[in-house]
């Protein structure tokens, strides 16, 4: 069994090598003797477009079925329709079949038991620990929870000046429900790339990679729409691109929704540390209060629950809505809202983004490494490293501030990468806080390549 496919997060693997029969049956069975320690028997089971999907949710249901649990089969849905269903369901444990973002023969489990995100590290030792499991009868059943989703959704929302919306899914699971709800909310809606496929054969389901939304702003400009959205591959991550075409960082996206829930109700916004420096100074201009946290939905999921927050997000384009809704990262209601959101200005999008201070910024850039030394990496630097006054921030990796630059340096949870994002407020600032790190990774990484993508 290798062990790195348990991770901070969830669980996450090459399926044909890491995630086999045995290994993932053990660990239907831990969860199953979880969910039976809560007094619960149930537990919904999703699943993205992967075509590994199918194999291991065979054997997850060995797992779960073994341990006395019965599984609601919900087919292939977004991860968030998985969430949905342990908030508003019969049983609070749902696990999610998907490998998000990460390339096609991956997959892995999205975890929540008793209402609670659960980590992939905390099942490792009981996962290692467990002999043998006994074939049990098999206890299943088929449900239909869209319904429900997309009646719940229509209810939140009155669309007050129809827009036109394009939508790409990129092959993965948000496709259908989220062209359906979109349409049934009166937006003029166009949908690529629509239909799930495991091959993912237009594009990587990735919207916070630049190569990925080519199509995207290519079909908004085409058809004059006045947004664009993009989702991953789970439905749980989602990209905005302007009607002038221009891709929308995330950092934008969590301000918009900042200043419409901050008007609504006061309270804490939770982000990630690689947003904006920007972020928490708009966040407390409208009487919030600004939380910087881990990178990781596992992380935000948390700190959400911790401090009753109103709003979290992540540069990769996760955002969890908390009120007036259930906490958790939906692209598809999170989409809606932005469009609804945008609609009631009366503006362009692009109009309503030059309203925001300008800085320069980069994507988050990856730099490909050993997925075993990633993290005695990111020690290393953080032991060897030389930034003349600066501020150091390391509750995920380390981020240091110079002035009004900033950079950071973390290792992936999900992927053998390290991460990278640098902001400033001059281009001469960006290339100078960069160039230092730079630096930095030749001095104490001297055989590292720094081909960052």
């Amino acid at each position: 069994m290798n062990k790195n496919i348990f991770r901070a997060y969830d669980i996450r693997g090459n399926s044909k090598t890491d995630l086999d029969q045995p290994t993932i049956t053990k660990i239907g069975y831990v969860l199953g003797k979880r969910i039976k320690k809560n007094h619960h028997d149930s537990v919904y089971v999703g699943h993205d477009s992967r075509l590994s999907a199918q194999e291991i949710q065979n054997a997850l249901v060995s797992g779960f079925n073994a341990a006395g649990v019965k599984v609601l089969l919900l087919g292939l849905v977004p991860t968030p329709m998985v969430y949905f269903a342990t908030k508003t369901g019969t049983t609070p444990n749902g696990v999610m079949i998907t490998g998000s973002h990460n390339p096609k023969d991956d997959n892995g489990l999205k975890i929540v038991i008793n209402d609670d995100a659960i980590s992939g590290l905390e099942l490792l030792s009981e996962v290692e620990n467990q002999i043998n499991i006994d074939h049990a009868k098999e206890s299943c059943e088929k449900i239909n929870l869209f319904p429900q989703y997309q009646k719940e959704i229509n209810q939140k929302f009155k669309l007050n000046k129809k827009i036109k919306i394009v939508l790409d899914a990129g092959n993965g699971a948000a496709g259908e429900v989220a062209d359906t709800i979109f349409k049934s909310q009166g937006f003029e809606t166009i949908s690529i790339n629509k239909d799930p496929d495991g091959n993912f054969p237009n594009h990587h389901p990735d919207p916070s990679k630049e190569k990925n939304l080519e199509q995207l702003k290519s079909a908004v400009q085409e058809n004059g729409a006045d947004i664009g959205f993009a989702f991953d591959g789970d439905g749980d991550r989602v990209g905005m691109i302007t009607n002038s075409g221009d891709s929308v960082l995330a950092d934008h996206l969590i301000m918009i929704l900042s200043e419409h829930y901050l008007k609504k109700k006061k309270g804490a916004i939770i982000f990630d540390v690689k947003c904006s420096s920007q972020l928490p100074i708009l966040i407390e201009n409208f009487g919030g209060t600004a939380i910087m946290e881990k990178t990781g939905h596992f992380n935000i999921k948390k700190a959400i629950k911790k401090y009753n927050a109103i709003l979290g997000g992540e540069m990769s384009g996760h955002i969890f809505i908390n009120h007036d809704w259930y906490g958790f990262d939906d692209a598809i209601y999170t989409a809606v809202m932005l469009a609804k959101v945008i609609s009631d200005t009366g503006q362009p999008v692009s109009s309503v983004i030059e309203q925001f201070p300008k800085t320069f910024t980069t994507p988050e850039l990856n730099l490909d490494v050993d997925d075993v030394s990633k993290f005695k990496m990111v020690e290393k630097f953080k032991e060897q490293m030389k930034f003349p006054d600066a501020e150091f921030n390391t509750i995920d990796g380390v981020r240091v501030s110079i002035g009004n630059s900033w950079g950071l340096m973390r290792a992936s949870n999900t992927s053998p990468k390290l991460v990278f994002r640098f902001e400033a407020e001059s281009k001469k600032d960006l290339e100078k806080i960069r160039s230092l790190f730079a630096l930095n990774l030749k001095n104490i990484f001297p055989d590292l390549k720094l081909d960052f993508n």
